[in-house]
C-alpha cells in the first residue's frame, strides 16, 4: 500500500515538475521573438542557448522549486526587466526599447521564480550563452576606447601582407584613424579607412562565448582546455586578417564595388566555417592526439 502511495506521489511530483518546466520554457521563449524582430542576428546565439536549455530539460525537471521569498524576488526582477531600457540608454544610446539587456534580466527573474537558486549551476552553460551573447555588443562598445589604439598596429600587419603578395599598399592617418590605399589592377586608387570594428573584436567575443560554454560542459583537464583556448582565439584573430586581406584582393582585382559586396557576407562564411572546424577538431582531439603520438614514435 505504501509502495503504491509513494508511486502515486512520485508521479504527481513529476507531472507538476514537467508542467512547471514547460511553462518556464514557454515564458522564456516568447521574448526571443521580440528580440528577433528588432535584430535577427542578435537572437541567433540566444536561440542556441535556449535549445541547450531544452536539451537539459530532464535534468531541470528534477530541480527543486523556488521558495516564496525567492519567487517574490524573481517577480520583481521580471517586472524590472521591462524598464532596463531607461538604464542601458544612458550608456548605449542606440539600444532598442526591448532588446538583449531586457531579455537577460527577464530570464534571470524567470529562473528565480520557477527553480531554486542553486539550480542556476545546472543551467549555467545555456544561461551564460544567452546572457553573454546578448551582452556582447555592449562589451564591444565598452572595449572600443581600450583597443582603438591598436588599430594602427593591425593596419601595419595588413600593409605588410599586401606588400608580400605584390600590392604596393601605403598607410596614412585621417585624424586618429589609420587608412590604407593602393592602386587596383585597373589603375583606380582604392582607399579604405581602418576603423575599430575591422579588428574583429565582435567575432572574437562571439567565439569566446561559445568556447566558454563548450569548455564548461567538457570534463577534460585544465591544460587541455587552455591549449585549445589559446589556439582557438589565435585562429579567430588570424581569420580576421585573412578576411580583410581577401576583401583587399577583391578590391585590387575586381574593383571596390566587388570588394564592398563581399565585405559583410565573407565574414559570416569564414567565421562559421572556422567555428565548425574548430569544434570538430576539439571533439576528435583524443583520436588526433593518439595518431600524432603514433606518428611521432615512428619518426623517432
Amino acid at each position: 500500500m505504501k509502495v503504491e502511495q509513494n508511486k502515486i506521489h512520485s508521479q504527481s511530483f513529476l507531472s507538476q515538475a514537467n508542467n512547471r518546466t514547460g511553462l518556464f520554457y514557454i515564458l522564456a521563449f516568447i521574448p526571443l521573438i521580440v528580440v528577433f524582430y528588432y535584430n535577427a542576428l542578435s537572437a541567433v546565439i540566444p536561440f542556441y542557448g535556449f535549445l541547450l536549455l531544452l536539451i537539459k530539460q530532464q535534468k531541470i525537471v528534477a530541480l527543486r522549486e523556488a521558495n516564496t521569498v525567492q519567487k517574490i524576488l524573481g517577480l520583481i526582477v521580471v517586472v524590472g526587466s521591462f524598464f532596463m531600457y531607461y538604464v542601458v540608454v544612458l550608456v548605449y544610446p542606440q539600444v532598442v526599447f526591448y532588446g538583449g539587456a531586457n531579455y537577460v534580466v527577464y530570464l534571470l527573474g524567470l529562473f528565480l521564480i520557477f527553480f531554486h537558486f542553486f539550480a542556476l549551476k545546472e543551467a549555467f552553460a545555456p544561461l551564460f550563452l544567452i546572457v553573454a551573447a546578448t551582452s556582447s555588443s555592449f562589451i564591444s562598445v565598452w572595449l572600443k576606447p581600450f583597443l582603438t589604439p591598436f588599430a594602427d598596429d593591425f593596419a601595419q600587419i595588413l600593409v605588410s601582407i599586401l606588400r608580400m603578395v605584390g600590392i604596393n599598399a601605403h598607410i596614412y592617418n585621417i585624424g586618429n584613424t589609420p587608412a590604407i590605399d593602393f592602386s587596383s589592377l585597373s589603375g583606380n586608387i582604392i582607399s579604405t579607412v581602418f576603423v575599430y570594428e575591422c579588428m574583429g573584436v565582435y567575432s572574437t567575443l562571439v567565439f569566446s562565448i561559445i568556447l566558454v560554454v563548450v569548455l564548461f560542459e567538457d570534463p577534460s583537464g585544465f591544460k587541455m582546455k587552455l591549449a585549445y583556448s589559446i589556439a582557438g582565439l589565435f585562429g579567430t584573430f588570424a581569420l580576421n586578417i585573412v578576411r580583410v586581406i581577401m576583401i583587399f584582393l577583391a578590391d585590387y582585382f575586381y574593383g571596390a564595388e566587388v570588394g564592398g559586396t563581399i565585405h559583410y557576407a565573407l565574414g559570416y562564411i569564414l567565421f562559421s566555417s572556422w567555428l565548425v572546424c574548430f569544434l570538430y577538431i576539439y571533439s576528435k582531439r583524443a583520436t588526433l592526439h593518439a595518431k600524432a603520438r603514433s606518428l611521432w614514435k615512428k619518426m623517432r
